[in-house]
């Protein structure tokens, strides 16, 4: 188990030439350099289960890889259990990885599948002299290592200086960036440095590294089998496997390894949808079993809203929130979060806000108005109840509108019967898009028809028009 600390993390692919002048969107991230993840800070708790959410290209997978040790860190720094590990191969990070293809050995059982890294992995083993005492002398090979360690990162060094001097005043961004990560190296020159001073002037206790034993072996895989429900298939090759099985047996080999953290890259986007619903459960069993740190990334927010202790909702290598579950749901803190979190999704209105007196006029774009009790409505910004009006987005969620006999006229266009729900989607006018409202009761409204609705002003949120964040406290009540 262990905890991680992110600061200031990024990761950035060098582009193939300099960005042509006034190169836009795709055409700049094509010539120039393209910023995959910027500036990710988070504390991630021992024995949490976090999840990373957002769209593809959101930068989830490249910041699971870069914890992992598969994508090298651009600039800023990791730490699992309070060691910077920026410099330390994979290998040696104590991570487990389940990745979305499964990775499995074809060839191989799945006893050997899930046996197969403990059989390549070497163990330390006190290295002993000629009467049986642990040998303590000058670690040539840390020694080696560190000094490899430091010529890399002065040679990153003297690429930043670089950088730095050819940044124009036009990139005050980039050279933010730049000098950050400058003083970042010169702090990790240093602790090198220190390391080096160390490890050659002082003698310290001498391991070998052997393999297992296979007793040892077969414990692990036993027990990874017992838990995960599948010692019946420890002879079975993966093709004579479903889509479930292999994921158990892939689950299985990153178990025996008892890692520090688990990683887990969408692993079951494989899978059908029955399925899916099954191994959710059996990842969250396991979780509680082994009290180990999980890292896990999805694009299903169904997934990371049942999962995850904590989520970490992200757009376009940024991060856009991290809270619980509930919180996400209740209180997104910008548009995009409110839109992305909940299903079906959101809806969105502009609308026009003005203050009159213990209500809030809310017209929307049909010119129909609406009075909202301020009373009932989370506390909003002062700047917006200046008795002015305010361009904001206003959304709710398609469960908390009610059908009534008066209030905003739209026009129903589809209806779905879901069993246990309906959901109406309607339309304030022929060229606005279509809303959803989700209704427990079954009805006999027909496409056409019009429909009146109303609000509940306790779910109601507000979001700025241009900067999309929420104007909204967590609290209720406006002054």
């Amino acid at each position: 188990m262990a905890n991680l600390l992110l600061r200031h993390v990024y990761k950035i692919y060098a582009g193939t030439e300099k960005p042509k002048k006034n190169a836009k969107g795709e055409a700049k991230k094509r010539s120039g350099d393209y910023v995959a993840v910027k500036d990710f800070n988070m504390e991630i708790n021992d024995g949490e289960f976090i999840v990373f959410v957002g769209p593809s290209g959101c930068g989830k997978s490249t910041t699971l890889r870069m914890i992992a040790g598969l994508e090298e860190i651009s600039g800023g720094e990791l730490y699992i259990d309070g060691q910077l590990v920026n410099d330390v191969d994979a290998k040696d990070r104590d991570i487990a990885m389940v990745f979305q293809s499964y990775a499995l050995y074809p060839h191989l059982t799945a006893y050997d599948n899930i046996a197969f890294g403990l059989k390549m992995r070497k163990v330390p083993a006190p290295k002993l002299d000629s009467e049986g005492n642990q040998v303590v002398a000058i670690d040539s090979k840390k020694v080696k290592e560190i000094t490899a360690r430091q010529k890399k990162l002065k040679k990153q060094y003297t690429v930043i200086l670089k950088d730095i001097e050819d940044c124009g005043e036009e990139e005050s961004n980039d050279l933010t960036y730049y000098t950050e990560k400058k003083a970042l190296l010169e702090k990790r020159i240093q602790e090198a440095e220190a390391d080096l001073e160390y490890y050659t002037s002082t003698p310290v206790p001498l391991f070998n590294y052997v393999h297992m034993s296979k007793k040892e072996i077969d414990e692990k895989v036993q027990w990874a089998a017992e838990i995960l429900g599948i010692e019946e298939l420890l002879d079975s090759k993966p093709a004579e496997m479903s889509g479930g099985q292999r994921q158990r047996i892939a689950l299985g080999r990153a178990m025996v390894r008892g890692p520090k953290v688990f990683l887990l890259d969408e692993p079951l986007s494989n899978l059908d949808a029955k399925l899916r619903t099954a191994m959710r459960a059996e990842i969250v069993k396991l979780h509680n079993q082994l009290k180990t740190t999980f890292i896990y990334v999805t694009h299903d927010q169904i997934e990371a809203m049942t999962m995850g202790t904590r989520i970490v909702v992200m757009k376009l290598g940024v991060v856009q929130q991290i809270d619980t579950p509930t919180n996400l749901f209740d209180y997104p803190e910008n548009k995009f979060v409110a839109g992305f979190i909940g299903t079906p999704q959101m809806n969105f209105f502009e609308v026009d806000v003005k203050r009159d007196g213990d209500k809030l006029d809310v017209t929307l774009e049909d010119g129909q108005t609406v009075k909202l009790e301020l009373s009932e409505l989370r506390t909003i910004e002062d700047k917006y109840l200046d008795g002015s009006s305010h361009k904001v987005y206003l959304g709710i969620r398609g469960e908390n509108i009610r059908v009534d006999s008066e209030g905003v006229k739209a026009t129903l266009t589809i209806k779905e019967v879901l069993g246990n729900t309906t959901q109406l989607f309607l339309r304030l006018t022929e060229k606005s898009q279509d809303f959803i409202v989700s209704v427990p009761e079954r009805n006999a409204l027909t496409p056409g028809e019009c429909v009146n609705i109303k609000l509940d002003e306790k779910f109601v949120h507000l979001f700025d028009r241009e900067t999309e964040l929420s104007i909204m406290s967590r609290e209720y009540g406006n002054k």
